[in-house]
């Protein structure tokens, strides 16, 4: 396998304005020569192709007979180092770097040096441009060495509400700048909630070591901070870092804020256990925010048995199970508390209301018989609520069965929604029968059965028994 040599070049750049129409004005010309390390002769059919940054992957070039190759057509918006990995068979590839800046002619004037296989002239290390000979350049890249918190929390929370971080100031070779070359450093907020965050301070001087420290605080809104640093050359130039992602999580619970839900409400769960609801609270502090991810919020309920405590996600969410079994209400209904503390430690709670439902019953079937004329049609009423009067569970179907001839239409073909409380559409219900045979046939008895089925498969049914007429000729 080929070794990869990174060597550092002290590179001096040549800002041409190109004469060429063509150009545009973005367009980047790279221009140099390969040559044996050892022997200082041209390399022709070298392979020069770049492999940062990602959208000039696809270009590359063979030198000449000269050993020489120029790389055009590369337009850049800003300052970017571009990588060029040289090689050819028999030589250990070369990296080189070449830094950038829009509408640049670039001649290399050192040529790339390839070493044959099997040589020492190329030093197998990489000193991150500790190696190269003189002081440090201007500032090529601005890198992010340390940042103390991605999360921090808004205003007012007692909790930690900064967070320092430090860029490092590189030259075009991976040097820091040092006193003699310093560069001020700009600092900005990209994107954020809008809550009053900000850096301290805006700006800064490289110190010795090419580095600076600021600090982000939070505001009063949670929601993800985007920060970048930045370096405008004499040139004119701008250089940024990589932007760089900060959380800012939300404060302590607020009783305006708190929500809690039951997902169904209304569960089989009167005389059978283990049939669950999902319970969630929703939870905000007093600016609106989502609370902090990891506040805990605890859970009881009057029937069954429930899962205890939960913590919030990023959106504020906690849940837990209700589960069916002992004690059941002797009515049914359950009532589910959810707690947790606010900014002054004193206890908040919400409410929810659940019911176990239990074994279905039709009643109230209004009418009982019927005398359906022909093309005629008739109406019915009825009731169905579990042995407690109480709405059946979410999901039972409902279903009204017809002889031939006979279409029913209502509420004769349905799955009930979620209902802890009696009323039409919940316990009551209508749907009507009416005569669809055009077919002559004299007067005859049929039955219409209503018939209900809970999630559970417990069914319960009704039949009406009546006659109907079919036209005579």
């Amino acid at each position: 396998m080929k070794k990869y040599h990174l060597i550092s070049f002290i590179i001096i750049l040549i800002a041409v304005v190109s004469a060429c129409e063509s150009q545009s004005d973005n367009e980047v010309v790279i221009s140099g020569s390969v040559v044996n390390a050892t022997t200082n002769a041209p390399v022709p059919d070298a392979v020069v192709r770049i492999t940062a940054p990602q959208e000039f992957l696809n270009e590359s070039r063979v030198t000449d007979q000269l050993g020489a190759f120029t790389i055009s057509g590369l337009n850049v918006n800003e300052a970017t180092d571009i990588t060029l990995q040289v090689g050819k068979t028999g030589f250990d590839n070369t990296i080189v770097n070449v830094p950038a800046t829009p509408g640049q002619t670039i001649n290399l004037e050192n040529p790339i040096e390839l070493s044959e296989e099997g040589s020492d002239d190329v030093d197998d290390g990489d000193d991150d441009g500790e190696g190269v000979a003189g002081p440090s350049a201007g500032p090529a890249q601005i890198i992010l060495t340390s940042i103390s918190r991605q999360a921090i929390n808004i205003a007012e929370t007692g909790d930690a509400i900064s967070t320092p971080f430090t860029f490092e100031v590189q030259d075009s070779a991976g040097r820091s700048l040092t006193r003699d070359n310093p560069a001020t450093v700009d600092f900005q907020i990209l994107s954020g909630p809008g809550g009053g965050e900000d850096i301290t301070p805006t700006s800064l001087e490289t110190n010795s070591d090419g580095k600076v420290t600021a600090a982000l605080f939070s505001g009063n809104r949670a929601g993800p901070v985007k920060i970048q640093a930045s370096i405008t050359r004499d040139d004119g130039t701008r250089v940024r870092s990589t932007p760089v992602i900060v959380a800012i999580h939300g404060g302590f619970p607020d009783s305006d804020h708190f929500s809690i839900t039951s997902t169904p409400s209304n569960i089989e769960g009167f005389n059978i256990n283990n049939i669950r609801s999902t319970i969630t609270v929703v939870l905000g502090d007093k600016f609106s925010n989502p609370v902090k991810p990891g506040t805990v919020v605890y859970f009881s309920t009057t029937g069954g048995i429930i899962q205890g405590s939960s913590t919030t996600n990023n959106d504020g969410i906690a849940s837990v199970e209700l589960i069916s079994a002992d004690p059941r209400p002797a009515n049914g209904m359950v009532t589910i508390t959810a707690s947790t503390v606010d900014e002054n430690d004193d206890l908040i709670t919400k409410n929810a209301v659940g019911l176990f439902s239990g074994i279905p019953q039709i009643t109230n079937v209004n009418p009982t018989t019927f005398d359906i004329p022909p093309n005629g049609g008739e109406n019915f009423t009825f009731t169905a609520t579990d042995q407690n009067g109480n709405p059946l569970a979410a999901g039972t179907r409902f279903n009204v069965e017809v002889g031939q001839g006979l279409d029913a239409n209502g509420d004769a073909n349905f799955t009930l929604g979620d209902y802890i409380t009696t009323g039409v559409g919940a316990t009551q219900f209508s749907f009507s029968v009416s005569d669809t045979d055009e077919e002559a046939d004299d007067r005859g008895g049929t039955t219409i059965t209503i018939r209900v089925t809970t999630p559970q498969g417990k069914v319960a049914s009704f039949p009406i028994s009546g006659f109907r007429s079919k036209r005579s000729n």
